[in-house]
């Protein structure tokens, strides 16, 4: 049976544009918070990704890729994966640059996930499982503003509307597994796909 995922898709792109325009106002707040001119880059932080739908609209991305774009990301990928599988138990302290950053942008900037929209400013999470959680921003704003004011993004309305929007695509799809990937693991299924269709 196929599955039209556009409407999911769709869905995913418009809270992803609330998630932008509440970024865009909270940079505001802080002084036109920006990475210019950071040191440290948050693409070469290991993040896990846990939703089927931002593997779908990641994948999305990766079809849009001109051809030598997506054999690079994928010749990255493979070395990704590697470093990754050696440091399984340390991937907190470990630094390998996305597959998918050229030349210093997101190569997938319109269909990168939630994590890579979100980090930097100072954030709150009400989780049902954890409890309130808190973030302090990433090292470069809290250089800059060690002492923040009650201006936060409240991310738990965001994943709220994604865990919702994931559990009604999960039920079309009977998908009951937990799913975690990084950024490099979705490249190298989309280029098994990609063969296995040809």
């Amino acid at each position: 049976m196929s599955i039209d995922l556009t409407p999911f898709l769709d869905q995913l792109t418009e809270i992803f544009s609330s998630i932008d325009k509440e970024y865009k106002d909270m940079q505001g707040v802080y002084g036109n918070f920006s990475c210019a001119g950071c040191e440290d880059n948050c693409c070469a932080t290991v993040f896990n990704h846990y939703t089927l739908i931002e593997d779908f609209i990641v994948s999305e991305g990766l079809g849009l890729l001109n051809p030598n774009q997506l054999e690079q990301a994928v010749k990255r990928s493979e070395a990704y994966c590697i470093e990754l599988e050696k440091n399984r138990g340390n991937i907190e302290s470990l630094k390998i640059m996305c597959p998918l950053n050229f030349d210093g942008m997101c190569g997938i900037y319109s269909n990168r996930p939630l994590i890579c929209r979100i980090h930097g400013l100072p954030a709150r999470l009400n989780s049902p499982i954890k409890g309130m959680q808190t973030w302090a921003g990433c090292k470069r704003f809290q250089q800059l503003y060690p002492e923040i004011n009650s201006d936060v993004i409240d991310r738990t309305k965001y994943y709220t509307l994604i865990a919702t929007l994931e559990g009604k695509m999960r039920k079309l799809f009977s998908y009951t597994q937990k799913h975690k990937k990084t950024i490099a693991e979705m490249v190298m299924d989309f280029a098994k796909d990609i063969g296995n269709n040809k």
